[in-house]
């Protein structure tokens, strides 16, 4: 990671819809990467002027690369590269359209230099205004708690969720984001161990968090299987999708695999929130 001398330490945005760009590009990046290859993000300062700031980022990687063709609708909505690659890593880039939305917002463009076999460039560019230099102007006053101030007015502490997702950093920011909320959660890398953990210990969890694009298994086969099971709670715990396809045939399809819900991607924490406690506080 580089950030340029010259850029701004403090900015006023959106910095939850910032890192929603960021890590998805990031988490595309480490999904389609080798172990053995690299990532970049650097940021750079391209205009200022009266205090707003042109910002360019760049996620870099040494992956598969996208061939020509795939770039051309890869922002299109809810457009998949390759059912192939699908299969092979799990979701591809599914978000890429919402991180367009959020970027165009900010009046700034994206857009992508890769070659098939050569890895890929994404860069997008934001305008922002620039802060006062002082870390503590909008953290300290509790009238400026905005969302993180709301999660920790409700905890659900002794309740435990089965995280079903298989990008480590989309894990992370998952268990970072409900960390106030005090639930134990258990995390499962594809639909394949999300089964077999509910299996070994179906009783002990309140909620299942299931993503839709896994390999090994998907997360429509993994909630079929688990709704199969003649095991306590198998039919009845709350099973939400996590899955940036929110077209109604998408939700029904998931409806129809025997979820309860779905959260669409990226995450808003709000509506996390809403439906944790409406499916935790309910009796079934």
């Amino acid at each position: 990671m580089h950030i340029d001398d010259d850029v701004p330490r403090f900015l006023v945005g959106d910095d939850q819809r910032l890192t929603q760009v960021i890590t998805n590009l990031l988490s595309n990046a480490v999904k389609f990467t080798p172990e053995e290859g690299s990532i970049y993000l650097g940021v750079n300062l391209e205009q200022s002027m009266n205090n707003f700031y042109r910002l360019k980022f760049a996620v870099k990687d040494t992956g598969i690369g996208i061939s020509r063709e795939q770039k051309e609708r890869l922002f299109t909505s809810f457009e998949q590269a390759e059912k192939s690659t699908s299969r092979k890593f799990g979701g591809t880039g599914l978000g890429l359209a919402i991180s367009k939305s959020i970027v165009e917002l900010m009046d700034g463009t994206i857009w992508i230099e890769s070659e098939l076999g050569q890895g890929a460039a994404f860069f997008f560019t934001i305008n922002i205004k620039g802060g006062e230099n002082n870390p503590h102007a909008e953290t300290d006053s509790p009238q400026n708690k905005t969302t993180a101030g709301a999660v920790q007015t409700e905890t659900f502490a002794g309740r435990r969720l089965l995280l079903a997702e298989d990008v480590d950093i989309n894990r992370e920011i998952v268990i970072e984001l409900l960390k106030p909320l005090q639930l134990e959660i258990d995390c499962a890398v594809n639909g394949l161990e999300t089964v077999q953990m509910f299996t070994a210990g179906s009783e002990k969890y309140d909620l299942i968090f299931m993503d839709v694009q896994m390999p090994e298994m998907d997360g429509f086969e993994a909630t079929r299987k688990i709704r199969a099971l003649d095991l306590p709670n198998a039919k009845e715990i709350p099973i939400l999708a996590m899955t940036a396809n929110v077209f109604r045939e998408d939700i029904e399809k998931c409806l129809k695999a025997g979820m309860n819900d779905h959260i669409g991607k990226p995450l808003d924490i709000d509506d996390v929130l809403k439906k944790l406690k409406y499916y935790l506080n309910r009796a079934y």
